[in-house]
């Protein structure tokens, strides 16, 4: 588990760009503490080291812009591209390669569940996501939109509450919702979105 641990950091590290001076990097590091802590075979190492970790989360949102839990479930690569002002919920699951700009809060809807979000997701700042719903994979969500239903893989999500416009994500998950919107479209007719790259000046970096 300790060499698990400092993999997952290493890789935090490099997909932060190789700066200690990260805010976000704090929050990660505290963040993979507290679940290595969780999993300690020694009670007492167990019990010494949660509460150094529920210490360190009382002044981690404030020092680091960045409130996570341990309880989450994260995948690698996960990157907080501007850290500040961002709320993820405890029940949150994230998977591989997403990026999450400032000022984004991902939680309930008062009741039931928080969102589950798929691989290579980019989610604008000012992005709200609330909810037990599904975020599929290779979705771009816009800034300052709220997603409260589900969305599709390789789809765009934008407004409030977000209208969904399938195949303007990103990654592999775009092009085949591409392809399969092609088979469905008649020959000359081409679909109408918004102009993505002025939306999403930062995807590149998630």
């Amino acid at each position: 588990m300790t060499h698990r641990m400092f993999e997952r950091i290493r890789e935090d590290y490099q997909t932060h760009g190789r700066r200690w001076s990260d805010r976000a990097m704090w929050a990660l590091l505290h963040y993979r503490f507290g679940i290595w802590a969780l999993h300690l075979r020694l009670k007492p190492a167990r019990w010494i080291c949660g509460k150094a970790y529920g210490a360190l989360a009382i002044v981690m949102p404030m020092i680091s812009g960045v409130s996570m839990d341990r309880r989450m479930v994260v995948g690698r690569r996960f990157r907080i591209i501007h850290a500040g002002m961002v709320g993820l919920h405890p029940q949150a699951t994230f998977g591989d390669g997403c990026g999450v700009m400032h000022n984004v809060t991902i939680g309930t809807n008062m009741i039931g569940g928080a969102p589950t979000i798929g691989n290579d997701v980019f989610i604008g700042c000012g992005a709200v996501i609330l909810g037990d719903i599904m975020i599929g994979d290779g979705v771009r969500i816009a800034a300052n939109s709220l997603v409260i239903s589900d969305v599709p893989p390789g789809a765009m999500a934008m407004g409030v509450p977000a209208k969904v416009y399938p195949g303007r994500g990103h990654g592999p998950a775009a092009a085949e919702a591409q392809r399969a919107m092609s088979g469905h479209m008649s020959p000359g007719a081409t679909a109408t979105a918004p102009n993505i790259e002025s939306l999403f000046p930062h995807s590149s970096a998630a």
